[in-house]
């Protein structure tokens, strides 16, 4: 009787289907370069030739990784004149006086900011960009002196002078830093493309000058497993009845030969 429950169960379990495991399997191809700048560059992926012969594409998962290269170029400003402070007279040696003229100015230096944009087929997948990072610095003239004149007292003559000077404070406002373009392709006419011809073109349209550090293009299938074909519920039943009829009538038999 127990090696007749154990045969069932073995056979109940073999028609049971196996269930599908999606696995990822990443796709070959390379830009031909991974300094870019300014242009579009394309790319052709394939991986069909690594599916089992019997599979289902779920989706398509890319990555695309950049950096600025650290070679901006900056455009700058003339200076704007921002305002001035100017001191009253001041005891400057024992016989001038001085005042302080401080001018203020402001320069901006801009770089560029880099970005790239993907895409397969004309469909727009992501765009990513370098970010703003802001830093100022201030400098000074050279001092210039003015003569204004001379005033006497009852007791003294004094000389006047005006001392100035240009505080200019440069701002710069550069673009830097890495940047990831990532995402999941479920467009069913991309997925298509890829099982009709085992080709998809990505391109890049690069803007500035930007270092492609990683690219990743992961394809997403279920391998189809054959299976028989999973019993009825009434059919399993049946087939228990079944065994537990045999093992009465094996008792009773035994009883019978006693």
């Amino acid at each position: 009787m127990k090696k007749l429950i154990t045969t069932a169960l073995l056979t109940a379990l073999c028609t049971i289907s196996a269930s599908a495991l999606a696995t990822p399997i990443a796709m070959t191809g390379a830009f031909a370069s991974s300094d870019m700048a300014n242009n579009n560059y394309s790319a052709v992926f394939s991986g069909k030739s690594f599916l089992p012969a019997d599979y289902t594409v779920n989706s398509l998962t890319f990555s695309f990784s950049f950096r600025d290269d650290g070679t901006d170029m900056f455009t700058t400003s003339a200076p704007v004149s921002t305002g001035s402070n100017m001191t009253g007279w001041m005891p400057h040696t024992s016989i001038s006086y001085a005042r302080y003229l401080t001018n203020y100015a402001t320069v901006e230096r801009m770089g560029q900011q880099e970005s790239a944009a993907l895409s397969i087929g004309g469909v727009a997948l992501g765009t990513g960009s370098t970010s703003l990072l802001e830093s100022s610095t201030t400098t000074s003239s050279p001092l210039q002196v003015k003569y204004e004149g001379t005033g006497c007292s009852y007791y003294q003559c004094y000389d006047f002078y005006t001392k100035s000077w240009t505080d200019t404070t440069t701002v710069t406002r550069d673009y830097t830093g890495a940047f990831t373009i990532s995402g999941i392709i479920s467009n069913q006419s991309i997925i298509d493309e890829l099982l009709r011809s085992d080709q998809l073109t990505l391109n890049l349209q690069i803007a500035g000058d930007l270092i492609l550090t990683n690219s990743q293009l992961l394809l997403d299938y279920t391998k189809v497993v054959a299976s028989a074909e999973v019993p009825e519920p009434s059919s399993i039943l049946l087939a228990l009845a079944g065994l537990a009829g045999l093992g009465a009538v094996r008792r009773r038999s035994k009883r019978v030969a006693a």
